[in-house]
């Protein structure tokens, strides 16, 4: 008789430190976080191995479907990523084992590294100095004779778009392909060198 109440009690103790084993899930704490870096969907955590969630747009933050009582104890992982990141390694979760209440909950973050790709512009016909092309931020000075400029790495599936800033002395370049045609677009899986600067 003894036995079957230890083994009772047993049970009950198990029951009580698992946030989600049986039936458990209904505490006090959303159990949410902030997240970083991340463009589409493909983000999935989970809490001690379980009850997975979706992080989706705007993709700043996420929230788990089981709540969590002061004190029981969660460890976030990360289960898979959105097919621009190259790996669960490069989505690292910050604060994401603790016990909680309501000052570790809020320090909880999920920032990813997504995989960059190369953006090439071929030029043609440059025999002058002085052309400036750019895209966004980059900037690139490019000197006669040059048949080939290496810009900045673009985030793939982010947006780029080379520009004519400055036109050489005595000659003019014209921008064009690139997914739109006019030398811009959205990144893609692989390395982008469809760009084109012709001068004349």
């Amino acid at each position: 008789m003894k036995s079957s109440i230890l083994r009772a009690g047993a049970v009950a103790l198990a029951c009580a430190l698992g946030l989600s084993a049986c039936g458990g899930g209904k505490g006090d704490l959303n159990l949410t976080g902030s997240v970083y870096n991340v463009t589409k969907d493909g983000l999935v955590l989970q809490n001690n191995g379980g009850d997975d969630t979706n992080v989706v747009s705007p993709y700043t933050s996420f929230v788990f479907g089981n709540r969590v009582s002061t004190d029981d104890e969660f460890n976030i992982s990360v289960k898979s990523v959105p097919s621009n990141v190259a790996s669960v390694d490069d989505c690292v979760v910050t604060n994401g084992r603790a016990r909680a209440n309501y000052y570790t909950i809020a320090q909880i973050r999920v920032t990813c590294k997504i995989r960059q790709r190369a953006l090439t512009v071929l030029v043609n016909g440059l025999t002058k100095d002085g052309l400036v092309i750019v895209n966004g931020a980059d900037s690139k000075a490019v000197a006669a004779g040059t048949t080939r400029v290496d810009m900045a790495k673009v985030n793939e599936d982010g947006p780029y778009g080379v520009t004519v800033l400055t036109q050489p002395s005595g000659q003019t370049c014209a921008v064009s392909g690139g997914g739109n045609g006019g030398g811009g677009g959205t990144m893609g899986a692989t390395e982008d060198t469809t760009v084109t600067v012709t001068c004349a």
